[in-house]
């Protein structure tokens, strides 16, 4: 009896724990596993998520800097006095002195200025507000030979003939890209300069009538040349949130750097560069310990790794966010910008026949306060003139600054002569009263003209262009006062052609 059971085997408990053991650890391994991949393959899609946002960041920052010394250069080379000084070939001293020097040199920092043909005769040269001889800027203008070419066959290509002379036309596919007034005859690109990278600017010097008679034909070509300092990389990175912010060689392999091409010049051996914002690493850093805590502690790691994900997606969204609004709203004034307004406008138009106007505002004498006052003062203008039309439109419209002292609003539902000529007239109220700065009372003024859809044009771009035209019959007819738009037989034309 003692032996029994004997020959009965014993259960095999000790290979079932081992084997659900076993088994659990697989199980627990595999998950931690598909955590692993998908937290890496996140990772990775965030770090270029971020990288695309920024390198769009970084080629627009760099695009409006270009379009702001196009606008700068303009206010010379589009000008009837500049036009008619080099009549007989040559720039009087006072015009060096006054608008080159004291103007163009010591507000906007340009290094290099110099007036030259296309057949390579150098009229003016001027270094760092020097007048030098027109050889010592040949060095620099070998550099940009390119557009230098570029700019004289835009100028050629823009001519029209007339009966007595000929009339630079405005391109209509480009207008709204900068200023409506300048016509679409320079060329640009970012150079190394004087082992500095600057913005180069060439335009052909026509008058603002855009009228050249039979015997100037043949260009003069203003080329400007401005460095982009360490201040304003500076103040890019700012407004940007980025760091590091500078120019290195294209052919440049640093995986602390991340590069993009600027200035849409395939000419420009540099590439803005900068040190990335990745949040993939710092969701690393702060994930792995709870990895390995997942091998041992499934649901506790899951709930986490939820957790962790939820917080990369809300951090995603709040920098997307903020991303969209960077590139919508101008950093001084909190207003749209000029590519935010042209959404606005053109949501607004895709939308149907829905009425709606625009009113063009360009304040008076803002250069003369910017002069006497300095930037800060013309800064805090801006600011104080944004929230008046902010405050004076309320929720019927938006407002936007279009760069400079160029202001627009936008205003939906709205076309009537009888609701837009009083509210642009307030408007101009608005900015005839004295801005405070520093204890003085700043005075400046302003004019307005209104285009409205459907009475003068089908496409934002005719109403565009009537509110410039209505704002440029207010200044001649005085300034400080506010001018409807008159529908032209070239804008229906335009309509035509764009239906």
């Amino acid at each position: 009896m003692a032996n029994a059971g004997a020959g009965v085997p014993a259960t095999p408990r000790g290979g079932v724990r081992l084997g659900i053991g076993i088994a659990s650890a697989v199980i627990v391994l595999l998950f931690a596993s598909a955590n692993f991949l998908v937290l890496d393959y996140s990772i990775r899609q965030a770090n270029d998520f971020v990288a695309e946002t920024e390198k769009t960041l970084v080629k627009s920052e760099f695009r409006n800097q270009i379009e702001q010394v196009v606008l700068y250069q303009s206010g010379l080379s589009v000008w009837d006095k500049s036009f008619d000084e080099l009549a007989n070939g040559r720039l009087g001293e006072d015009f060096i002195r006054r608008d080159l020097r004291d103007w163009l040199w010591r507000e906007s920092g340009f290094s290099w200025l110099v007036f030259a043909r296309p057949s390579g005769e150098t009229v003016l040269a001027m270094h760092n507000g020097i007048v030098v001889p027109g050889e010592e800027a040949d060095g620099v203008r070998y550099w940009m030979s390119d557009l230098v070419k570029r700019a004289t066959e835009n100028y050629y290509a823009a001519l029209r003939r007339t009966r007595d002379g000929w009339i630079v036309a405005k391109s209509m596919s480009n207008a709204s890209a900068s200023h409506g007034g300048v016509p679409q005859i320079s060329a640009t690109g970012m150079r190394v300069i004087e082992q500095v990278m600057s913005i180069v600017v060439v335009q052909a010097v026509v008058p603002r009538r855009l009228f050249i008679p039979d015997d100037r034909r043949s260009p003069v070509l203003m080329i400007t040349v401005k460095p982009i300092t360490a201040a304003m990389l500076a103040d890019s990175e700012r407004r940007l949130g980025l760091t590091g912010l500078g120019f290195s060689p294209i052919t440049t392999d640093d995986d602390n750097l991340l590069t993009t091409g600027v200035g849409g010049d395939a000419y420009n051996p540099m590439v803005a560069s900068w040190h990335p914002n990745r949040p993939g690493s710092f969701v690393w850093t702060m994930a792995v310990p709870h990895i390995a805590a997942l091998i041992a502690i499934f649901v506790v790691v899951m709930g986490f790794g939820a957790l962790k994900f939820s917080s990369l997606v809300r951090a995603l969204e709040r920098s997307e966010a903020k991303n969209a609004h960077l590139a919508r709203h101008d950093a001084l004034t909190g207003v749209l910008s000029r590519s935010g307004f042209d959404l606005a406008v053109n949501d607004l138009s895709a939308k149907g026949q829905r009425p709606f106007s625009i009113i063009a505002i360009d304040l008076d004498r803002f250069k003369a306060v910017n002069d006497r006052h300095g930037h800060a003062a013309g800064d805090e203008v801006l600011r104080a003139m944004a929230a008046r039309f902010m405050a004076r439109i309320g929720d019927r419209g938006v407002v936007a600054r279009l760069g400079g002292d160029e202001f627009a609003v936008l205003l939906p539902d709205i076309a009537d002569r009888e609701d837009t000529l009083p509210l642009a007239e307030s408007f101009v109220r608005d900015a005839q009263v004295p801005v405070p700065f520093e204890g003085q009372l700043l005075q400046l003024g302003g004019s307005a003209g209104i285009g409205a859809f459907p009475e003068h044009g089908r496409t934002p771009h005719a109403i565009m262009l009537a509110a410039d035209a209505a704002l440029y019959a207010a200044k001649n007819a005085g300034r400080n006062r506010a001018q409807y738009g008159v529908a032209r037989a070239a804008d229906a034309a335009s309509d035509i052609e764009a239906a």
